[in-house]
Parts: structure tokens; sequence; C-alpha cells
């Protein structure tokens, strides 16, 4: 192998790899400012939300990212908190911003009809 060939290929992987971890540093930067929390939804029989459980500051604003990386429509809410995302397309994510003015542990679940075990997805938060 020439020396030019070897030039080329590390400049390839160095161009490659440069790349790759400077989008995820990119990502892991815009998720810290933009918003406090991602949520992952998927239907119950192939994973439900992600995560299930997770707390939240009283009176503290919150702005979370609910992401639908399934092949159904699925919608959020938390009603004792008056929080709803209407209809998240597979694919699409929304961003929900809220500011809980309650203490305790409330239901959040799935609004639209995504598959026969819809009933299951739900999950908890809690507001300390």
């Amino acid at each position: 192998m020439e020396r030019r060939e070897i030039i080329a290929i590390a400049l390839f992987l160095l161009a490659t790899l440069g790349t790759i971890f400077g989008v995820f540093a990119v990502e892991k930067i815009r998720r810290n400012k933009l918003y406090d929390l991602e949520l992952i939804a998927r239907a119950p029989e192939h994973g439900n939300w992600l995560p299930q459980e997770f707390t939240v500051s009283y009176d503290t604003e919150v702005t979370m990212l609910i992401r639908n990386i399934d092949t159904a429509t699925h919608g959020f809410a938390i009603p004792q908190l008056n929080v709803a995302a209407r209809e998240i397309k597979a694919g699409e994510a929304k961003t929900v911003t809220f500011t809980p003015t309650q203490r305790g542990t409330f239901d959040f679940m799935c609004t639209v009809w995504c598959s026969d075990r819809h009933l299951e997805m739900r999950g908890k938060i809690t507001v300390e």
C-alpha cells in the first residue's frame, strides 16, 4: 500500500469518526439546554414509557421532550396537573412545558389508542 493510500484512509477515518463524535456532542449539549427530561413513547408490548417513573421539583418549570419511536401514534397527559400533548405521530417528538403546583405522585398516560394493551401505557410522576 502506498503512502498516499494510507494518508487517504487515515483522513477518511478521522473525518468519519470526527463527524460521529461531533453529532453526539452537539446532541448532548442541545438536550441539556433545551429540556429537562426526555420521555420515550412505545406501545406496552414494545417497551412502554421510558422512564416509567420520574421525579420533578415543585413550583419549578419543567420542559419535557416526548419522543415517539414507535410505529403507532401516541398521546400524553398528566390529568391531575392539567398537562397534555395531544397527538405524537410515529417518529415525531413534542415538547411540553409545565410548572407543577401540587406535590405528590400522579399518573401519566397515553391518550391515543395505540394497541390492544393501550390501557397499560401508564407511568408515574412524583412532584417533590
